[in-house]
């Protein structure tokens, strides 16, 4: 095994983005100022020049027909080299949250580049993988030795929801200009359809790549299935380009699903994505509807929950976080109009707001003024628990939890504090952070006024805050609910008008 320094070329970076404008990030941020090279010198990543694995049985694979968008090129086209053949190396472009997963997959079968602008990423996946074939590193140069090209880019939105391509129209040029002829490309980045054909296919015909889209089904937190047992939708621009991701993928995944074209597959990604997203934001609707009724609407999740055949359990929530369900829906809008997933996305996205000023109106007493466009509180203290998008994660793309923070602060003069033992205080600069392993006992949390429960993440103990007095709980994780078999409820009986009334408050 060898060590090999991360590559720090600033002159090489600088000029790469003053001529084509390459910006490969994990995150949507300014490229850091490179590290010192004495600093560098103390971190190493590892390589390791492994054997390839002997390729497993082949994969399961539902024979699609496959429809051939450039018939006279496939024509022209050599057969693919077989990864079974040759000794391919996979080139992974930007280590983010799903080019880790393809980097740890593909390194078992095969030997990987995995290439990202952000050396303290890097060292951080490094350190997880060491004992794989992986080369880390931040030189775009060093992925000219590869043969295959994952592109793992983020697609985000600009502040007018437009899409963002920036990152992988750069990704893209960067993979352009060191590629060999004869190479395979693949997006994996979540994109509008047909920008996988409008953005790369001219690479097919100029460069002679096999060019094709596989989404991912990456859900985090989740460990079953296992991410090589997820069914893997491939699809090429012809069918040379699909016979070489087959192949390619083959040693990885078990089961593959070729589709006609990539615009099947892109639409696929954003099919599943957007339906999420409709049944979330119709759940957070019911569970509106049940609050003015005076019912849990947990309750009525879980019962509904029960039948086994058509319906899909969805529970209510404080609305809708992580780098693709809240992101996706703007990706079809670029091109179709659907006013049903227009409004859910609308609803999704206000959510955690609404959420907000329903639980402050709550505390605030009526002789409260509104001055200075703000609600006078009283200086109230409120918790909010769990600031990751998610139990269990500690990532805090489109948090609802924290949008929730950020419009407690922005509107009422108040004191608002997280409790969340994965997110790290600097995350959150703008809110203080609870130190839960002192202060997570009902003495300390009976001094807030208020408190929400976004997610019930992992290491903390909910059972404390149910035995708290004088404290007002808004609990959007439904996971403090008791059991509700056996237990006497009250059946409330509500007029039409108050109803309205409610639901319109």
């Amino acid at each position: 095994m060898m060590r090999v320094q991360p590559s720090f070329d600033t002159g090489f970076t600088s000029t790469l983005k003053k001529k084509l404008a390459i910006t490969v990030f994990e995150t949507p941020v300014s490229a850091p100022p490179s590290p010192p090279l004495e600093k560098c010198k103390q971190s190493f990543i590892r390589v390791q020049a492994a054997p390839l694995l002997s390729p497993p049985p082949p994969p399961k694979v539902d024979l699609f027909p496959v429809q051939r968008a450039s018939h006279d090129f496939y024509h022209q086209q050599p057969s693919p080299p077989s990864p079974a053949e040759t000794d391919p190396i996979v080139a992974v472009i930007g280590v983010g949250y799903v080019g880790t997963h393809l980097v740890e997959a593909f390194a078992h079968h095969y030997n990987v580049v995995a290439f990202d602008l952000s050396a303290k990423r890097l060292l951080k996946v490094a350190s997880q993988l060491d004992a794989l074939p992986i080369e880390f590193t931040t030189n775009a140069s060093d992925i000219s030795q590869a043969s295959h090209f994952l592109i793992s880019v983020p697609t985000l939105l600009n502040a007018d929801k437009t899409i963002d391509t920036t990152y992988l129209r750069s990704a893209i040029a960067t993979v352009e200009m060191y590629a060999k002829p004869g190479s395979t490309i693949v997006v994996k980045s979540s994109v509008a359809v047909g920008m996988t054909r409008s953005l790369v296919g001219p690479l097919m015909h100029s460069k002679r790549f096999f060019v094709g889209m596989s989404p991912e089904r990456v859900d985090p937190g989740r460990i079953e299935p296992s991410f090589e047992n997820i069914p893997k939708i491939i699809s090429g621009l012809d069918q040379a380009s699909t016979d070489s991701i087959s192949a390619l993928y083959g040693r990885v995944f078990t089961h593959l699903l070729p589709v006609s074209s990539p615009e099947v597959a892109e639409m696929t990604k954003l099919y599943e994505n957007c339906q999420r997203m409709v049944c979330a934001a119709y759940a957070n609707e019911m569970a509106n509807a049940c609050e003015a009724l005076g019912i849990d609407g947990f309750e009525v999740s879980a019962a509904a929950a029960s039948k086994p055949f058509g319906y899909l359990p969805f529970r209510p929530g404080p609305g809708i976080g992580g780098h693709y369900i809240p992101v996706n829906p703007y990706y079809l809008f670029s091109t179709c109009e659907m006013p049903l997933l227009e409004h859910a996305t609308s609803m999704s996205w206000e959510r955690p707001a609404s959420v907000a000023r329903t639980f402050m109106k709550s505390l605030i007493r009526p002789e409260d003024t509104v001055e200075r466009g703000r609600m006078s509180s009283d200086h109230l203290r409120i918790l909010v628990v769990g600031i990751g998008f998610k139990r269990g994660q500690s990532v805090l793309s489109n948090s609802p939890a924290a949008a929730i923070v950020r419009t407690l602060l922005s509107e009422w003069d108040t004191y608002v504090e997280f409790a969340d033992p994965l997110v790290d205080a600097e995350e959150i600069k703008y809110c203080p952070k609870m130190d839960t392993e002192a202060n997570w006992n009902e003495p300390y949390l009976e001094t807030f006024d208020g408190i929400i429960v976004s997610v019930d993440q992992e290491g903390l103990d909910l059972s404390v805050i149910d035995r708290l007095r004088g404290v007002k709980i808004q609990d959007l994780s439904g996971r403090m609910r008791r059991t509700f078999q056996g237990e006497s409820l009250p059946v409330p009986t509500i007029l039409l008008a108050d109803f309205k009334e409610k639901m319109a408050q």
